[in-house]
């Protein structure tokens, strides 16, 4: 029986004792004729007024990723219950008696058949059906199942799909980017982006629950809410850096109730770095509310970003 447990980001605020001024972020939206939302942002940076705006049409914004659904371990038990059902009626073998016990990942089942032999080839066969329905069930909503450190399997938010599948509803956002900055570098670009996501307010702890994706806003989603936990952004940023500078590796990296992001750039001595398959990453924290630069990340993680330790997964 394989065990598999739900894998729920539950980020720590990155609190400091008294957040400057400099923090607050300005959101004004308005409604346009022509279907478009306008998103105009504007904060303090280094003493100087900074402004940022982009134009959603606010079908995409409703839209998006409308398949995102919390992982349900009753509804996955229920879809494999049906695919067993389902394939017991094709079978159509008079001997065999199948029990479907307890819940779990697959669903557990006791086969008895004309021979012990013939018990197995079933029990096989009618086990792979009901993980192929969990894994079609866990597509739909956007999750996946990955084997993590230290030798778990997990199902979570299906990251690297959410950002391929975010891309052309982000567009407008990076052209505006764009626009801004028509010669840029990765690293300007990057602390660009922190400065104005960890602004945008953190999503509430006690919000969430128990369960698979709680907090978890889709890119559009986050924008439209005006909020976002520690992953949510990182897929955010990800995303826009994709779109803008296709070439650059990107990593997402699972820390204890934390995520933050690992972009393929050029490094600098102050920077916090890791080296995963044969190239360095430095590592960006768009969490917020802390206004953390580019190859900075809180000291509690230190201990965790070491390969071979740190889990982690290609954008």
């Amino acid at each position: 029986m394989i065990r598999t447990s739900i894998f729920t980001l539950s980020c720590w605020l990155l609190l400091w004792s008294a957040l400057p001024a400099a923090a607050s972020l300005q959101l004004q939206r308005q409604q346009l004729t022509d279907g478009n939302q306008l998103f105009s942002y504007r904060w303090q940076q280094n003493g100087q007024r900074v402004d940022f705006s982009f134009q959603l049409p606010e079908q995409n914004t409703q839209q998006h990723l409308r398949s995102f659904r919390r992982y349900s371990p009753q509804l996955a038990d229920t879809y494999m219950r049906q695919a067993l059902q389902q394939e017991l009626a094709k079978l159509n073998a008079p001997m065999l008696r199948v029990d479907a016990l307890s819940a779990g990942n697959p669903l557990p089942i006791r086969v008895t058949a004309q021979t012990s032999q013939d018990a197995q080839q079933y029990r096989q066969h009618l086990t792979q059906h009901m993980l192929q329905a969990r894994q079609d069930y866990l597509t739909s909503i956007y999750h996946t199942e990955l084997s993590i450190n230290p030798g778990r399997q997990v199902i979570m938010v299906d990251h690297q799909r959410i950002l391929a599948d975010s891309l052309q509803d982000l567009l407008p956002v990076a052209e505006a980017l764009q626009q801004k900055f028509p010669y840029t570098t990765t690293r300007e670009l990057s602390q660009f982006l922190l400065d104005w996501l960890q602004r945008i307010p953190y999503q509430r702890l006690d919000s969430r629950s128990n369960s698979s994706a709680a907090g978890f806003l889709p890119p559009l989603q986050l924008l439209q809410q005006h909020r976002g936990d520690c992953d949510s952004k990182v897929v955010l940023m990800a995303t826009l850096l994709r779109l803008l500078l296709p070439d650059v590796s990107l990593v997402i990296l699972y820390l204890p109730n934390h995520a933050v992001l690992g972009i393929g750039m050029q490094s600098q001595s102050s920077d916090q770095q890791l080296r995963l398959d044969g190239q360095n990453f430095v590592l960006a924290d768009p969490t917020g509310p802390a206004l953390q630069p580019i190859g900075e990340i809180a000291e509690r993680y230190q201990l965790y970003l070491q390969p071979g330790i740190v889990n982690y997964r290609k954008l």
